[in-house]
This record gives structure tokens, C-alpha cells and sequence, in this order.
């Protein structure tokens, strides 16, 4: 049995919306349990791929939306707010970190966190 392709962007843009209300501090409003059931089925359905790298753009856009504000002021408070963010992200991703990212050897969801963002203000600091 396959997902329609139009079932797994809608999954995907409700994982992305709530992934961008974490990263905003606005996720009270979220079900936490619908969102992991949603992360689960993707992955279910061999759309494990599909949600890997919608995240890792999602995480890409909001590191480098936060450190292009008031960089040595913004570092530290964004580095805070990016580990928040990226344990609740883990959370609701955690089937996805115990079987796509197992099979296809895949940094899990919190290192490819912290990789993104490294990698992020590497970049950045070599534009300064």
C-alpha cells in the first residue's frame, strides 16, 4: 500500500508548519501525539527521505534566519532556542530517528541539528 503523493505533501506541510511554530516558541497550540503519529507514517510508507530533508532545510532556513540578526547578541540566545527546538523536533520524529535513520546510516534528528547549525555559522563567519 503507497501513500498519494498529495497525502504525503499535506502530512509533510503540517510537520513543517508545527515544526516552525516550535521554532517560533509558539507550540502550545500543537498535539504532540498527531504530529508523532503524522512523522510515523510517513516514514511507515518509505516517505522517511521526504521528511529527512524537508527537516534539514526547515532547520537550514531558521538557523540562518536567527544568526543574521544581531550576530554576537543573537549566537548565544539562537544556539539556546535551536536545542529547544531540536529536542521537541526529536520528539515527535523519534520513530523516524529509530528506523530511516538506523537503515540509511543518517546523522539522527538532534546531531543532524547541531550539525546544521555548526555548519551554518561556519558559513556565516566566513562572510564576516
Amino acid at each position: 500500500m503507497t501513500m498519494d503523493e498529495k497525502y504525503v505533501e499535506s502530512i509533510w506541510t503540517l510537520l513543517k508548519n508545527a515544526i516552525q511554530e516550535i521554532q517560533k516558541k509558539n507550540n502550545s497550540g500543537l498535539s504532540f501525539e498527531e504530529l508523532y503519529r503524522n512523522a510515523y507514517t510517513m516514514v511507515l510508507h518509505k516517505h522517511g527521505e521526504r521528511l529527512y530533508t524537508g527537516l534539514k532545510e526547515v532547520v537550514r532556513e531558521d538557523v540562518l534566519k536567527a544568526l543574521y540578526n544581531n550576530f554576537l547578541q543573537t549566537l548565544n540566545q539562537a544556539w539556546n532556542d535551536h536545542q529547544t527546538s531540536m529536542v521537541m523536533i526529536r520528539d515527535i520524529l523519534m520513530y523516524m530517528d529509530r528506523v530511516y535513520v538506523q537503515q540509511n546510516d543518517v546523522d539522527n534528528v538532534y546531531n543532524l541539528g547541531l550539525i546544521i547549525f555548526r555548519d551554518q555559522v561556519s558559513e556565516l563567519l566566513i562572510l564576516f
